[in-house]
């Protein structure tokens, strides 16, 4: 039996990001924007899916997770409450998918603001609203009430 050994509970979504890479000696940004989705997300840290075509212009993970100062800036959108975001941070990990023609590579990162601040509570609040949603909506299908 796997114990499950996270800070906090994550959530599945398909969020549509922009990802752009900044020196964290100056802020200056190095790379970026790429295209990206997070798959999931906590308080604490997401998982991103990402073309591996930004790989070929821009080691993000290697060239962030290399140097302690540099880290990503993912922004997005949660329709319709929370219209634009903008979160920093670390990659942590990284992992290519390759099936057939699809090449694309999943990164964990950890974000660099407060779990517990208020932009964390708003983005938490709204994906988890979503989530049960989702969840609400399966279960009235599989139950033949949904059209």
């Amino acid at each position: 039996m796997i114990s499950e050994l996270r800070r906090s509970k994550r959530f599945n979504d398909f969020i549509a990001v922009s990802v752009e890479a900044h020196n964290g000696m100056n802020g200056q940004k190095e790379a970026g924007p790429f295209s990206g989705r997070i798959i999931n997300i906590s308080r604490y840290g997401a998982c991103l899916l990402m073309s591996l075509g930004v790989l070929d212009a821009y080691q993000v993970y290697s060239s962030t997770h290399k140097d302690d100062s540099s880290y990503i800036d993912i922004q997005g959108s949660i329709e319709p409450e929370i219209n634009n975001f903008k979160l920093s941070a670390r990659p942590i990990w990284a992992e290519p998918i390759v099936m057939d023609d699809i090449r694309a590579f999943k990164m964990g990162v950890e974000f660099l603001v407060n779990p517990d601040s208020e932009k964390m509570d708003n983005i938490i609040d709204k994906v988890s609203n979503q989530s049960e949603t989702q969840v609400d909506i399966i279960t009235e299908i599989e139950a033949g009430n949904g059209s």
